[in-house]
């Protein structure tokens, strides 16, 4: 699969830079080129390389609190406040004013 379309860089040959010791994005374009023509997958390879420093790292919870990806909090989707009701009230000789008869 390609990592980088413009210079038909690989996710295999960006794994290969990582393993050789590239940390960074822009350490991945000094070496493969991909990234710096349009750059839409710059963030594909940023991604990549978090998961390959996952993958080869410790535990999370050993990790420091910096290199840790983050994890998004669940969220609801806000409700819209609804409009104040009406009061309402009948007029005396109105038959819902009326007692119900048993």
């Amino acid at each position: 699969m390609y990592a980088c379309i413009c210079h038909a860089v690989t996710t295999a040959e960006v794994d290969a830079v990582v393993a050789l010791g590239a940390k960074s994005v822009k350490q991945v374009r000094k070496a493969t080129g991909a990234g710096s023509a349009c750059g839409t997958c710059v963030k594909r390879l940023s991604c990549l390389l978090a998961a390959a420093r996952v993958a080869d790292s410790a535990p999370v919870d050993s990790m420091p609190e910096a290199e840790r990806l983050p994890v998004p909090a669940p969220t609801r989707p806000a409700r819209p406040a609804l409009p104040a009701l009406p009061v309402f009230e009948h007029a005396p000789d109105c038959p819902a004013a009326l007692p119900a008869l048993g």
